[in-house]
């Protein structure tokens, strides 16, 4: 390669920057040494991708001071949990999709600052969890459960994921478009210094990034993201 056209590159690398909607470069470089001049760029590929996983989780529980009564509460935290269970159901979630844990009681000592007992209760707690194939069941039955809180029936919302779990589905395309992108870039910066992208060097892939996609205001969808490394030859 000529001084001049050295020169044109290592020029071009002070001043250019490239960054596009498929694509970026991170940096070009020359390697005086073994007379080999290399672009090394970074590929990108994105794509919006909608959950296909709900699991949410929910609790509920009925309160006594009455040992005498913890029957009695049993009976009361099991008729939440049947409430609860009809609302589902009505929602369209089946018993498959529906884990309900066993009612347990526990007992709770409330003390002041010098450690003496100001109160004594207990709790009969239940929780359900929700794991479903179908996310989209889950906002529409959200309201109709926090709706119980007026018949005194407090149904809390422990936890509430969407998850996409089909991306081996996707990863082979994703790879190819970041790959395709890497070498977009890397033409264009060739094109600009006068020389051609010969063939790769090196290579490497980052992690799949699975993210909420903030450009949405469903939950459900997410944005999968994917970026390689990858090093070209050019060549004159």
């Amino acid at each position: 390669m000529s001084a001049n056209k050295s020169f044109m590159i290592s020029a071009f690398l002070l001043g250019a920057g490239i960054a596009t909607a498929g694509y970026f470069v991170s940096q070009t470089t020359l390697n005086e040494r073994t007379g080999a001049n290399t672009a090394h760029v970074k590929g990108l590929s994105e794509r919006v991708v909608q959950a296909d996983t709900g699991r949410w989780q929910l609790s509920f529980s009925s309160f006594s001071r009455d040992t005498t009564k913890v029957s009695e509460t049993f009976e009361r935290t099991a008729a939440k949990s049947t409430r609860i269970h009809t609302i589902l159901t009505l929602a369209g979630f089946t018993d498959e999709e529906l884990r309900f844990t066993p009612l347990r009681k526990t007992d709770h000592t409330d003390r002041d600052r010098e450690g003496k007992i100001i109160d004594r209760y207990f709790l009969v707690s239940g929780s359900i969890q929700i794991t479903t194939r179908d996310p989209q069941k889950i906002e529409p039955a959200q309201q109709p459960i926090y709706d119980l809180a007026k018949d005194g029936i407090d149904v809390s919302q422990d936890s509430l994921f969407f998850e996409y779990t089909k991306l081996n589905e996707i990863k082979p395309d994703m790879l190819r478009e970041a790959t395709e992108n890497a070498r977009i870039a890397a033409n264009e910066f060739a094109s600009n210094a006068g020389v051609s992208v010969g063939g790769i060097q090196s290579a490497s892939q980052g992690g799949f990034q699975i993210n909420t996609y903030s450009g949405s205001t469903s939950p459900l969808d997410k944005l999968v993201r994917v970026v390689t490394n990858i090093t070209f030859y050019l060549e004159n």
